[in-house]
């Protein structure tokens, strides 16, 4: 085969191939759904509720029984620097441990290779502020057991539990941490902003017609184990007083994103 030939022949090949493997068309008047999986461990051990046992950095031995936490004011970046911000509306979801359908949020957004993922730990200061009859759904201030009715606020991230280093008969340890900046009065802000960089671990391609399915691990240990070590002998119950920012600071590193399924059947299709 003549040399010129050949190399032409090479480079139509390489081209066809890079086109049909990375090329993807997207339409931004088209949306396509986005699926967050939320699999919660410990220290590399999976969650098991009430039955878990697991040990923090002072070898205090713990279980969980309870484990709730507000994600909200989402947002995704595509590979064009574009930003598309969940309707805030839309943008509330009480992660739910005990409960398995909360655990997998989803909601449409326009066609794109999304790479970066932004949310929000907590409730924002104008949604605390807004009238509570606007709160509905898992907003609600008498159902969602996530309000301090004698403080007038959201728990952003509850865990309860048991154990041994506990000093009282009882056992029980819980930590409802909450605080936005205050009402009238300046208090601690306790709102996390989580970011996350999906290009690493498999971008968002989101399509039309199906839903891209975001893998995130979420290692509930860092909450006593992060940069702050917390000891549950000394510190069984936070709540609006104690260390509840030494813990916000710790729990806003308990996410990383293990993995993208994209192009994944919606139900019923």
């Amino acid at each position: 085969m003549n040399i010129r030939l050949f190399l032409c022949c090479l480079l139509i090949g390489s081209t066809l191939f890079s086109c049909q493997k990375n090329d993807i068309t997207y339409d931004q008047n088209k949306k396509g759904s986005v699926k967050l999986k939320f699999d919660h461990i410990v220290s590399g051990k999976t969650l098991q509720l009430k039955t878990g046992e697991y040990s923090n950095s002072f070898n205090e031995r713990y279980k969980i029984d309870i484990l709730k936490y507000y994600i909200s004011n989402i947002k995704l970046t595509n590979d064009q620097g574009k930003v598309f911000i969940l309707p805030k509306k839309e943008s509330f979801f009480l992660i739910d441990a005990e409960k398995p359908s909360s655990l997998f949020p989803m909601f449409e957004v326009p066609e794109g290779n999304y790479t970066h993922l932004q949310f929000i730990l907590g409730i924002d200061e104008e949604t605390s502020k807004s009238p509570a009859e606007n709160r509905t759904g898992v907003l609600d201030i008498a159902t969602s057991g996530m309000y301090w009715g004698w403080n007038s606020g959201y728990i952003f991230f509850k865990m309860e539990g048991i154990s041994d280093a506990v000093p009282n008969d009882r056992k029980r340890f819980a930590y409802h941490i909450g605080l936005f900046g205050g009402y009238d009065k300046p208090t601690k802000n306790n709102i996390k902003t989580i970011d996350l960089d999906l290009g690493k671990a498999g971008s968002a391609q989101v399509k039309a017609g199906y839903s891209s399915d975001i893998h995130l691990l979420v290692d509930i240990g860092k909450a006593l184990d992060g940069t702050n070590k917390m000891s549950i002998a000394k510190n069984p119950m936070v709540m609006v007083s104690g260390p509840n920012d030494l813990i916000a600071d710790n729990y806003k590193d308990m996410f990383t994103h293990d993995h993208t399924h994209n192009q994944q059947k919606l139900p019923n299709e």
